[in-house]
C-alpha cells in the first residue's frame, strides 16, 4: 500500500519541458536577435557553459560567457516565476494523496530558486511535504540518491514509496532501487521506452483510477 509519493517536477507536475528546448530561442530574443533555424537542435546536447560560449561567438555578442549564462539563467527563472504551468490534474492528484495519508515530496535536478518559484506560481509548494533537488546533494538522477533522501524524510519504506518520473534514465534507476515506478506521460519524452521502464505507465494526471487501483489507494 502506496504510503510515500515522491515527484519529478519538470514535465511531471510542471508543463515546462518545452522552456528547456528554446530557452536559446528566447534569450537571444531577449536581446533583440532573431535565433538562427534550428538553434534548439544545435544546443540540445551542450552544458550552460559551452551554450554561452556557442551564443557569444556565434552572434557576436559582446558579452562574456559569465554574463550570457546569467542571462540564460535569468529567462529561464522569468519563465517560471510567470509562465508555466501545472500539468493538468496535477493539483487534483496532489490534495488526493494527501487527503488519503499519503506523504509527497518532489525530487528535481532544476534549480531550487527555480523550482521553487515555478511549484509557487502554481499552488503546487503547499500540496508538498518538502522538496530536494540534485544541486544540494551534489548527485544526478543516474543514482537513487536522491530518492533515498526523500523517502528517509517521508519516514516511508521503499516498497510503500511510489516515484512519478516523465524521464526514462531516472524511472530506470527507481526501478534499479526497488522502488514502484508511475510514468508519467509528456511529448518531450520517449514514451514506448517509458511505459517499458515503469510499473505503471499514467498517460496524464486527470485519469488516476488504474494507480488507485495498482497502489492499493484507499
Amino acid at each position: 500500500m502506496i504510503r510515500g509519493a515522491i515527484f519529478d517536477a519538470d514535465g511531471t507536475l510542471l508543463d515546462s519541458m518545452g522552456l528547456w528546448d528554446t530557452v536559446g530561442d528566447r534569450y537571444l530574443r531577449s536581446l533583440g536577435i532573431d535565433p538562427e533555424p534550428g538553434l534548439r537542435q544545435i544546443l540540445f546536447p551542450m552544458s550552460l557553459s559551452q551554450c554561452a560560449a556557442y551564443l557569444r561567438e556565434r552572434y557576436q555578442l559582446g558579452l562574456s560567457c559569465e554574463e550570457i549564462e546569467g542571462g540564460i539563467n535569468r529567462t529561464i527563472l522569468t519563465f517560471y516565476q510567470t509562465q508555466v504551468e501545472a500539468k493538468a490534474g496535477a493539483q487534483d492528484f496532489l490534495r488526493a494523496l494527501r487527503s488519503r495519508g499519503v506523504r509527497t515530496y518532489l525530487a528535481t535536478a532544476t534549480d531550487r530558486k527555480v523550482i521553487t518559484a515555478g511549484l509557487s506560481r502554481t499552488g503546487l509548494l503547499s500540496l508538498l511535504d518538502g522538496l530536494v533537488t540534485c544541486g544540494d546533494l551534489g548527485v544526478d538522477k543516474n543514482t537513487p540518491t536522491i530518492f533515498d533522501y526523500a523517502r528517509d524524510q517521508m519516514g516511508t519504506a521503499t516498497e510503500d514509496t511510489w516515484v512519478f518520473e516523465d524521464a526514462v534514465h531516472a524511472a530506470c534507476t527507481a526501478q534499479r532501487a526497488g522502488y514502484p515506478v508511475a510514468g508519467v506521460a509528456d511529448p518531450y519524452s520517449d514514451q514506448q521506452a517509458l511505459q517499458a521502464a515503469c510499473t505503471l505507465y499514467l498517460p496524464n494526471l486527470t485519469d488516476v483510477t488504474g494507480f488507485y487501483a495498482k497502489a492499493s489507494v484507499r
